[in-house]
């Protein structure tokens, strides 16, 4: 711990000794969910100091951010002690240096510390004095995002406000209806012609092209609905909770929405559950799977939302959260209050299905099985002639919308030369392999083929067999990036295929003959390459298309985006753009990508800073996943390039969508005639055909659509019922079956971990709370611990293999437990006494052989 931190705790510690037990008692109710409920019991000087330590840990106070026990303490009358942090202050602007800066943290090497923890407990400050230790340096818990705090809400005269403004069709809004709505800005016609159907509609879906402002609507609706209810139940919360199914769009959303005033608006954090925000806030904006958890875990009911918003909600298909919060609504044995259930808004450009079966119906089945999941008899979209002759005028398609850089590839000689080196060393490989019969016939680096290797992995690891499970792992190695060579820089792909390899033969602690042999094939023919590229680089005619493009438009003081579709294209075709020597000194560029790629990943902070960094033009070029093609907002984008990715006309309309300016141009990279050609292709008819039957809306029989989606909603909830009691069945199934004895072991290496009995359940999460365990792998500490809840993620654990078996982290609510793995299901297997063969699981939900310990909450 460092100097300027053992100081700002002597301070906390002179403070607590001058409070009374009821002081301290009163600071610990105040804390409420932020410490654990059982330091809320008394004022004890004890259990005070313990809160304070769980504040540390979930970020709340830190030596240069104390505001929250400023508040807390001005609340309980103790202004002296206030005063104690002010000189504080004062004194460390002097004397103390500021925490690292963001880039100094990200250069701290990651700290291995297996040989460093002993077989007693050990809770998070011994495990940050031993970082303090090797890096010489103070351990920051790094934020998981930037935090947003809307304007506290004015005032409202509630009484002085006629719902008919928002109601009657034939009202006209006047400036001084705007006035008395604090509305800052008249919406347009066709969107107070929305906002009339949706109110007339109840639950309804609201249908609008991309950038005509559907967050406008939801926020007028919402404040719609807040005023509704503040006439009629002023002594009741009003609470709408706004879905966003990325992360990335979140803080986008809220700032949208606190824009509408007189509503308290706040997001939910990774580190927050939607259930600690209920009570001081109108508008909660969450990703649907908080809800969710929340919904399971009894925390929240929907009696207690009044409005429910689902952007882009074409997304409600299969399993996705959307659903499974639907499935409570509409489920009887779900939902214990039926009679309390909040209206519904979906918000979407796009009426088309996610399912693959459901796009193989017309888009008018589409549009009824995405009305009936969300619980909606009909729609809200532009019907008014004169409104759709404004919305037309005013939210423009992309100017340049063709297949211009669609052409045939070229590549030189020496691209063919090095592809045919480097199939031969997969085909080289392969040879070692066991059944590799198997993989004749198939395409290298095709789907059928990566998934055959996965097949015949998994059934080397059900044997134990770990020669053919390195042979795996280097063909996997090997043929994960293999279509990237079309497309991407060939020298970076090796490079990189090279660094991978290196990472995975270090990863093993101990000298394996296989890997030996396998490590030594592949550098030798990957050095090869890399060397012959030098004097002879290969070309590559749509990466030149690429460069062409972005000199047509960024040497005109326009930004824009570069849509591609994995992680490890969004990174490489960055360096490949910043090393360029056509473009270095134009183009300024930056990547965007989610939080949980094996390649590469960014954090929500990190992703909010990129984006914000677009917004204000200090770069001009934004290389990202598909997590901006949906939601995304800058109205100066300008041009949109889809890199050798096409995904559904969903895809195709919401990416096209970005390019949000005047003259705006859309273009797609690819060969003529590949698949992701013909794939756009039908996107575009697809797409022509959700426009007619929008533009058909107006004449469709209500009637006979509401019966449909009835008819739907009702198979929908059979089966839906159906699928909850089989699960219910087989968890009762689970617990006769009862506690089991056995070893866990390795997947890849068939080591024995330890035993089943270490095996504990909190909640989604399984995890073993064993110092032999911890003790017997490689714990890899991160330079900076990040919380989640009651979480503190510290790093991984390894297998002496190499294999990561699951993340090493702490519980902040029960630091009695110590240090703990959270196992990942996929990378290991069991053997239960008295039977002959593993069992393993792809998913913890497919358990069907042993019950486990849920471990209890203090």
């Amino acid at each position: 711990m460092g100097e300027a931190d053992t100081t700002f705790r002597i301070v906390l510690i002179k403070i607590q000794h001058s409070l009374s037990d009821e002081d301290r008692h009163q600071l610990n109710f105040i804390f409420g969910k932020d410490i654990p409920r059982v330091l809320q019991a008394n004022g004890s000087l004890k259990n005070s100091l313990d809160a304070l330590e769980a504040l540390f840990d979930r970020l709340k106070i830190s030596r240069d951010n104390y505001e929250y026990l400023v508040k807390a303490l001005e609340a309980i009358q103790r202004h002296d002690c206030v005063q104690s942090l002010i000189d504080y202050a004062k004194f460390t602007r002097e004397i103390i240096p500021p925490l690292p800066t963001e880039q100094q943290q990200q250069n701290q090497v990651a700290t291995t510390i297996g040989s460093l923890i002993s077989k007693s407990q050990i809770v998070a400050s011994e495990i940050l004095a031993d970082l303090d230790d090797e890096d010489d340096g103070v351990c920051i818990l790094k934020r998981p995002s930037i935090r947003f705090s809307s304007p506290e809400p004015d005032p409202m005269d509630f009484d002085m406000i006629d719902l008919k403004i928002f109601e009657n069709p034939e009202y006209q809004w006047t400036d001084e209806d705007l006035k008395l709505l604090n509305v800052k800005k008249h919406p347009r016609s066709y969107q107070t012609e929305i906002i009339r159907d949706s109110i007339a509609n109840g639950n309804t879906i609201v249908c609008l092209r991309t950038g005509s402002g559907k967050t406008v609507i939801a926020s007028m609706l919402i404040k719609y609905y807040f005023i509704k209810k503040q006439k009629t139940n002023p002594n009741k919360n009003f609470l709408a909770v706004f879905f966003v199914p990325r992360k990335a769009i979140r803080l986008q959303q809220a700032k949208a929405i606190s824009e509408i005033g007189n509503l308290k608006v706040q997001l939910c954090e990774d580190d927050q559950t939607i259930d600690q925000l209920i009570g001081t806030n109108h508008v909660i904006i969450a990703t649907p799977q908080k809800f969710v958890n929340c919904l399971k875990n009894g925390t929240i009911h929907l009696s207690q939302v009044d409005l429910m918003i689902f952007d882009e909600c074409h997304n409600t298909s299969g399993g996705n959260p959307y659903c499974e919060i639907m499935k409570f609504y509409l489920c009887p044995s779900k939902n214990l209050d039926p009679n309390g259930r909040p209206t519904v808004i979906g918000l979407t450009a796009t009426v088309s299905a996610k399912d693959t079966v459901e796009k193989k119906e017309s888009i008018e089945k589409n549009l009824v099985s995405l009305c009936s999941k969300l619980a909606c008899k009909t729609i809200s979209t532009v019907c008014n002639p004169n409104n759709i002759e404004e919305i037309n005028q005013q939210i423009r398609r992309p100017t340049n919308d063709q297949f211009e850089f669609v052409l045939p590839v070229e590549y030189n000689p020496s691209f063919h030369e090095y592809l045919n080196m480097f199939k031969s060393l997969i085909e080289q490989i392969k040879n070692y392999l066991d059944s590799n019969d198997l993989l004749k016939g198939q395409e290298i680096g095709s789907s059928s083929f990566i998934g055959q290797l996965v097949l015949l992995k998994r059934t080397f690891e059900t044997r134990g067999d770990m020669n053919n499970i390195i042979i795996c792992d280097y063909l996997l190695l090997l043929t994960n990036k293999y279509s990237a060579l079309k497309d991407l820089p060939f020298d970076m792909v090796i490079k990189h295929i090279s660094q991978k390899i290196d990472e995975y033969h270090n990863g093993h602690q101990q000298p394996v003959p296989m890997d030996n042999v396998l490590y030594e094939c592949c550098k030798a023919d990957l050095n090869k390459i890399l060397q012959e590229n030098v004097e002879h680089p290969t070309t590559n005619s749509k990466l030149d298309n690429l460069v062409q493009l972005l000199k047509r438009h960024v040497s005109g003081s326009e930004k824009g985006l570069i849509l591609v579709k994995t992680t490890f294209y969004a990174k490489t075709i960055h360096d490949y753009l910043y090393q360029h020597p056509e473009l270095k000194d134009i183009v300024k560029s930056t990547w965007l990508v989610g939080q949980n790629s094996p390649d590469y990943s960014l954090t929500i902070h990190d992703q909010e800073a990129r984006l914000k960094q677009f917004r204000e033009d200090q770069c001009d070029v934004l290389i990202a996943t598909d997590i901006v093609q949906e939601g995304l907002d800058i109205p100066t984008c300008s041009f949109v390039i889809r890199y050798e990715f096409v995904s559904d006309e969903i895809g195709t309309i919401q990416s096209r969508g970005r390019a949000r300016a005047q003259n705006s141009s859309y273009y797609l990279v690819t060969e003529k005639d590949s698949i992701n050609h013909r794939r756009e292709q039908n996107n575009k008819i697809r797409e022509d055909m959700m426009e007619a039957v929008i533009k058909e809306w107006p004449t469709y029989d209500k009637i006979t659509f509401h019966n449909n989606t009835e008819s739907i909603t009702k198979t929908l909830i059979d089966g839906w019922e159906k699928a909850l009691k089989s699960e219910r069945q087989q968890k009762l199934a689970i617990k006769s079956i009862g506690k089991k004895t056995g070893i866990i072991c390795c997947r890849k290496c068939d080591r024995v971990l330890g035993a089943l009995e270490w095996l504990k359940r909190r909640k989604t999460a399984y995890i073993i709370i064993n110092s032999e365990f911890i003790d017997n792998n490689n714990c890899k500490l991160d330079g900076q611990p990040a919380a989640f809840q009651e979480i503190l993620v510290m790093g991984k654990v390894l297998c002496t293999c190499g294999k990561e078996l699951g993340g090493c982290q702490k519980f902040m609510d029960r630091p009695d437990l110590g240090l703990s793995c959270a196992l990942k299901c996929e990378q290991i297997k069991f053997k239960i006494d008295g039977e002959t063969v593993y069992v393993g699981f792809k998913k913890w939900s497919e358990n069907n052989r042993f019950d486990d310990e849920e471990l209890e909450e203090i």
